[in-house]
C-alpha cells in the first residue's frame, strides 16, 4: 500500500464515519437518515479491510464484515425509504441481512479456507484460485444494488418532489453505478495480483467524491463578514421575487387544474401524463409539479390522478345509469388501460375491490354531482387522508 493510498483510505474512513454521526445526531427520527448512516459506515468498513490485512488486525475483521454486509442491504432499503411514500420497516429485512452475511461467509470459507469474512475476497484476489463459491454472495449483492436503482428510477416521471427527483439521479443512481463498476472490476481481476496504482486511484476517487458530498449537502459555504460584503443587498432578493412569483402562478395553476379535473374530467384521458397535462394547461412541467406538490400536498402524480379516477369509477359503480356495466368497462372509461392497475388503485383508496364496493352500495338516489363530490372527497382533506 502506497503512502498516498493510505492517506486517501484513512481520510475516507474518517469522513464517512463523521457523516454517519451527523446523520444519526441530527436526523435520527428519519428512517432514510439512519439507513444512510449505515451505508456510510458500511463503506467505511469496506475501506478498512486493506488496513486490517496489512497491519494484521484480524480481530477487527468480524465486526467489519458485519457492518460492511449491512451497508449493502441498507443501500437497497435507503432507496426504498427515499422513493416509496408507503415504506415501512419489516423484520424480514433483518433476516435478509443475516442470510446475506451467512452466504458471504460460507463462500469466503470455501474459497480461502479461513473465516475472514464477507468482503475480504476483494482484498485477496491475488490468492484466489477457485472463486466459484463467491458467486452467490457477489450476485446477491449486485441484485440488491440493481433493486435500489430500480426503486430510484421507476417512479421518476411521476415524482412531484423536486429535491427527491434530484436525489434519484444523483445519490442513488451514482452510488449504485459506482458499486456495480467496482464489483465488476473485482470479479474480473480475481486470481490476478492487485495493482497498487489502481487501488490508489479508486481510493482517491472516493475521497474526492466524499469531499463533494460534504461541500454540497453539509453547508460548506463562503461567508463574508458584514464589513466585507462586496455589494449592498436589496430589500427584496431575486430569490424572494421568484418565490413570490411562483406562489402567484401556483395558485392560478391549481385553480385551472381543479376546473379541468372537475368540469372537463381530463383525468379520464387514457395514458395521461404530467407532461401532457402541462401542455393542456399551457404551463411548464416543473411549475405544474411544484403547484401540485406545494399547494395540494401530493408527492406523486399517480396518487393525485388516481383519486379523481377512482372517485368517478366509484360513482359509476353506484348510480343506476351505469351500475349494470362491467367493471372493466368502467375502468377503461375513467382512463385505465387494463383491469389490474384499476383494481390495485381502487383497493388502495377505497379499502375494497370494485366488485365488493358495488355489492356494499345499493343504487343511490342522490344526484350524480352530489355522489361525485362525495366520492372525490372534501377538498379540505389532506392527500394522506385521501389515499388511505
Amino acid at each position: 500500500m502506497s503512502t498516498l493510498d493510505l492517506f486517501f483510505r484513512s481520510g475516507n474512513i474518517v469522513l464517512l464515519t463523521l457523516l454517519a454521526m451527523v446523520l444519526i445526531k441530527d436526523y435520527h427520527t428519519k428512517p432514510s437518515a439512519v439507513l444512510g448512516a449505515i451505508v456510510a459506515l458500511g463503506a467505511a468498513a469496506s475501506g478498512t479491510f486493506a488496513l486490517t490485512s496489512q497491519w494484521e488486525w484480524l480481530v477487527l475483521e468480524i465486526p467489519l464484515n458485519l457492518i460492511s454486509g449491512a451497508g449493502i442491504v441498507a443501500f437497497w432499503l435507503l432507496s426504498k425509504s427515499l422513493f416509496e411514500d408507503s415504506f415501512q420497516w419489516k423484520w424480514s429485512y433483518l433476516l435478509l441481512y443475516v442470510l446475506y452475511v451467512a452466504v458471504g461467509w460460507f463462500g469466503h470459507y470455501i474459497t480461502f479456507e479461513d473465516h475472514r469474512g464477507l468482503v475480504h475476497w476483494a482484498m485477496r484476489s491475488e490468492l484466489t484460485h477457485n472463486g466459484v463459491a463467491l458467486i452467490p454472495s457477489i450476485s446477491w449483492g449486485v441484485l440488491l444494488v440493481v433493486l435500489a436503482l430500480y426503486h430510484a428510477l421507476k417512479d421518476w416521471r411521476v415524482d412531484l418532489v423536486e429535491s427527491r427527483r434530484r436525489a434519484r439521479m444523483v445519490s442513488v443512481l451514482l452510488g449504485g453505478i459506482i458499486i456495480l463498476v467496482i464489483t465488476c472490476v473485482e470479479v474480473i481481476t480475481l486470481g490476478t495480483p492487485r495493482s497498487i496504482h489502481v487501488d490508489t486511484m479508486i481510493s482517491g476517487f472516493f475521497f474526492l467524491l466524499i469531499i463533494g458530498i460534504y461541500t454540497r449537502f453539509l453547508g460548506f459555504r463562503r461567508v463574508y463578514p458584514a464589513q466585507q460584503i462586496p455589494f449592498e443587498l436589496p430589500t427584496q432578493t431575486l430569490e424572494d421575487a421568484e418565490a413570490e412569483d411562483d406562489e402567484v402562478q401556483g395558485v392560478e395553476i391549481v385553480g385551472e387544474l381543479e376546473r379541468m379535473m372537475v368540469e372537463e374530467k381530463i383525468y379520464c384521458e387514457e395514458g395521461l401524463t404530467i407532461r401532457r397535462l402541462a401542455e393542456v394547461l399551457h404551463v411548464k412541467e416543473y411549475r405544474l409539479r411544484r403547484a401540485i406538490n406545494g399547494h395540494l400536498g401530493y408527492r406523486n402524480f399517480n396518487h393525485f390522478l388516481n383519486l379523481y379516477r377512482i372517485g368517478e369509477a366509484a360513482r359509476q359503480l353506484v348510480v343506476p345509469e351505469t351500475r349494470h356495466l362491467p367493471v372493466l368497462s368502467i375502468a377503461l372509461d375513467v382512463g385505465y388501460r387494463s383491469l389490474s392497475p384499476f383494481n390495485k388503485a381502487f383497493k388502495e383508496i377505497k379499502g375494497m375491490t370494485p366488485t365488493e364496493y358495488r355489492s356494499h352500495n345499493k343504487p343511490s338516489v342522490l344526484a350524480s354531482d352530489q355522489i361525485h363530490h362525495k366520492m372525490v372527497g372534501d377538498k379540505t382533506q389532506t392527500p394522506t387522508q385521501n389515499n388511505t
